[in-house]
């Protein structure tokens, strides 16, 4: 059994068989991540990728929902308090997000995510930075950046093209097309695909069991292996996303966008 701690809408722990899990609970705003909350996964993960006990992390979400993004509501209230962003307020948003998925992405061991509902924006790079990823059918990843004027942060403009493909990734960033569980597995964007939220525990706890089982030199240097021959744009999409998005976060396109949800709640 594991015993989890419970810190800005994350919940943590590790169990006895070195089984690691992150669990985000805000299920008033379907488990989308502030400021807060995304540091305290970058604080965890960072605690973690030193822990000799840590064999596997397993990322999930609580109450029907892996991550809807980016805490919008928070940000349209900051937004209107100073009058729109500027480029300071700009950049330490994007870069928050891109720690957020580097965190993630510097764990040694593998990281294996369980998504139940939707993985939307940052939600969706998140869940994709993981190694293995296992969903319910009632699941989506929704790359909805375009709709409000911005583009793809967290590593998605690399991770989400490695795993895809260059046509399906830029029809999901370009025309923000969502992705269902089912399409996601046969695109081979995911690992697999079960039915129920029960079946996906199953899943992921057998995955676990033989992650955890495993000679952790041999994971963690297969997994590097692997992102060197899958992943070697990954500092430069950073890059050039962090650059992009600080300018799209001061453009009117966006501004409007903010300061509608902040306005009407949505």
């Amino acid at each position: 059994m594991t015993q989890l701690e419970h810190v800005d809408g994350i919940w943590s722990g590790i169990d006895e068989a070195g089984v690691a899990r992150l669990e985000i609970d805000r299920p008033a705003q379907l488990n989308a991540l502030d400021g807060a909350a995304s540091q305290r996964i970058i604080e965890v993960c960072a605690q973690w990728a030193g822990d000799e006990r840590v064999r596997v992390v397993v990322l999930a979400g609580r109450g029907g929902a892996f991550c809807a993004g980016a805490d919008v509501a928070g940000m349209a209230s900051s937004a209107a308090t100073k009058g729109g962003f500027d480029a300071g307020d700009s950049r330490a948003i994007i870069e928050n997000g891109s720690r957020l998925i580097g965190a993630v992405r510097a764990l040694p061991m593998p990281v294996v995510a369980a998504v139940d509902g939707p993985a939307v924006g940052i939600g969706a790079s998140l869940a994709v930075a993981a190694d293995l990823i296992y969903a319910s059918a009632h699941s989506y990843f929704l790359l909805a950046f375009v709709k409000i004027g911005l583009m793809p942060d967290g590593a998605a403009s690399a991770t989400f093209a490695a795993s895809l493909g260059r046509a399906r990734a830029n029809a999901m960033a370009l025309l923000g097309e969502r992705l269902s569980a089912t399409e996601a597995f046969e695109a081979g964007l995911i690992n697999g695909c079960v039915e129920e939220r029960a079946a996906l525990d199953a899943v992921v706890g057998r995955v676990t069991a033989k992650l955890a089982a495993a000679s952790p030199a041999a994971l963690a240097l297969t997994k590097a292996a692997l992102d060197g021959a899958t992943l070697d744009q990954y500092d430069a999409a950073i890059d050039r996303e962090i650059a992009g998005q600080t300018e799209l976060l001061q453009s009117p396109q966006f501004q409007a966008a903010i300061a509608a949800f902040a306005s009407t709640g949505r």
